[in-house]
């Protein structure tokens, strides 16, 4: 905040100095605009950013048991176990792998309705 007070207070580069010689404002006051145009980016993109990740570790707190599971690595399994930091995915029959769970891109939310009245229903044929 400092250094924004200290730019703002630079005076125009085409100013003559209070010394009566030439123009002495130096070519910062010309980069003034790029300056704040540089500034707000950076704060828009810090504030938007934290939103997202904010969004993401929200979602991450959701996931359960039986969850299938794309890390970013590009594995996909299904949630067999989980922990405050950890992840275990089942990759292939009795194949589990533990990960983060910040390493989790995405995941498909299980429904045990369809799969209860699938085994019901193969169990009456």
């Amino acid at each position: 905040m400092q250094l924004l007070a200290f730019l703002l207070a630079l005076p125009p580069a085409d100013t003559p100095a209070p010394d009566g010689g030439g123009g002495g404002g130096g070519g910062l006051g010309s980069m003034m605009p790029i300056i704040l145009i540089f500034l707000v980016v950076m704060v828009l993109t810090t504030v938007l950013g934290g939103k997202k990740d904010r969004a993401r570790q929200k979602r991450l707190q959701d996931v359960k048991k039986h969850d299938r599971i794309i890390t970013t690595g590009g594995m996909l399994g299904t949630v067999v176990n989980l922990d405050e930091k950890n992840v275990t995915l089942e990759i292939a029959r009795d194949v589990r792998v533990k990960f983060r769970r910040s390493s989790i891109f995405d995941y498909e939310k299980t429904d045990p309705k369809p799969a209860q009245e699938g085994t019901k229903a193969a169990a009456k044929s």
